[in-house]
């Protein structure tokens, strides 16, 4: 049953004080991370939990936020073109709208389910590009010509690439855009080098754990990311929220906010809706992280609660222990 817009506006309201002790201390730069905010198959609508994380950035005014994909439904040869747009428009009246009224910058990476490289659904992703042309995100480009599979941005004192992991194959072509974008001063000399794609480098999730859910190579894709100092790869996906690190690359695993969040790997914890705030606070290079359980009258998620360690099908990662 979807709340109703008074009783999300009451529950912030009980729970602010607790969160704001947080959140609220100065600081230079905050960072919303969603993920996996689709429901089932054609859907144009949102559940009640993508309803109370819009309260919250609204609430909490960050200076941007990132997608980690699946902001649709799609995925489906049986969806006809005008059932995919209307998903694109539900889209923007939940999410898009909202947060251009706002004046919320964001940035996004498309998910298997907005438009799917497979080579099964390119007419998905002709309609996204025909959603996103006319509501490109308002941001300082970089490279725009891949727009919007995959491209790269300046925010602040950071370096954003938006990659094409819809599926698990990323191609030659894209991973030497890559390199030649981080190669740039403009790369070189951010505080921070981020990028984003909605596929995971390691598996953490069950019923992810399987070829095809993951991306192919990745000991070599790290390998790349390593070599050019991307600090944080964030991704979505596995509907489960995981901090990892791994030789100073923190790869930052989004929880879902739409429907099907999943355990971890080999974990007893249930599976939980969350919603991610990163926040830096002014004379720091580093961002602190807060995860928020969006089930659990927005309970804060300790890093400690996690496994220490996931191990997958294509390797072992270990909890980033951000809280320390």
């Amino acid at each position: 049953m979807k709340f109703p817009a008074c009783l999300i506006l009451f529950l912030c309201f009980c729970f602010s004080s607790a969160i704001s002790q947080s959140t609220n201390s100065e600081s230079d730069m905050r960072i919303v991370l969603m993920s996996d905010i689709n429901e089932s198959y054609g859907s144009t609508h949102y559940g009640e939990y993508v309803d109370s994380a819009m309260v919250w950035i609204e609430k909490w005014q960050p200076d941007f936020i990132l997608f980690a994909g699946d902001m649709i439904a799609g995925q489906s040869l049986a969806l006809s073109e005008d059932e995919i747009r209307a998903m694109w428009g539900g889209f923007d009246k939940t999410i898009g709208q909202p947060l251009r009224d706002m004046d919320t910058p964001f940035a996004f990476t498309l998910g298997n389910h907005d438009g799917s490289g497979s080579g099964n659904f390119d007419h998905e992703r002709e309609l996204a590009i025909e959603y996103w042309s006319p509501h490109k995100p308002v941001l300082n480009y970089v490279n725009n010509e891949h727009f919007p599979f995959y491209y790269s941005i300046e925010f602040k004192d950071l370096f954003v690439i938006s990659w094409d992991a819809s599926n698990h194959l990323i191609t030659e072509e894209e991973i030497e855009w890559i390199e030649q974008q981080l190669s740039q001063d403009v790369a070189k000399d951010a505080s921070k080098r981020i990028m984003l794609g909605p596929l995971p480098l390691y598996a953490v999730a069950e019923g992810r754990n399987l070829e095809g859910e993951i991306l192919k190579d990745s000991d070599e894709l790290f390998e790349m990311m390593k070599r050019n100092n991307v600090d944080y790869y964030f991704s979505g996906h596995h509907h489960a929220w995981y901090p990892a690190e791994k030789e100073g690359l923190k790869m930052i695993h989004s929880g879902a906010q739409g429907s099907g969040p999943r355990p971890l790997i080999g974990s007893n914890l249930p599976p939980r809706r969350t919603v991610t705030l990163l926040k830096r606070e002014i004379g720091s290079s580093t961002f602190s992280i807060t995860t928020f359980d969006l089930e659990n009258n927005m309970e804060v998620i300790s890093p400690e609660e996690l496994p220490p360690v996931i191990e997958g099908i294509n390797g072992k990662i270990e909890r980033y222990n951000y809280q320390e």
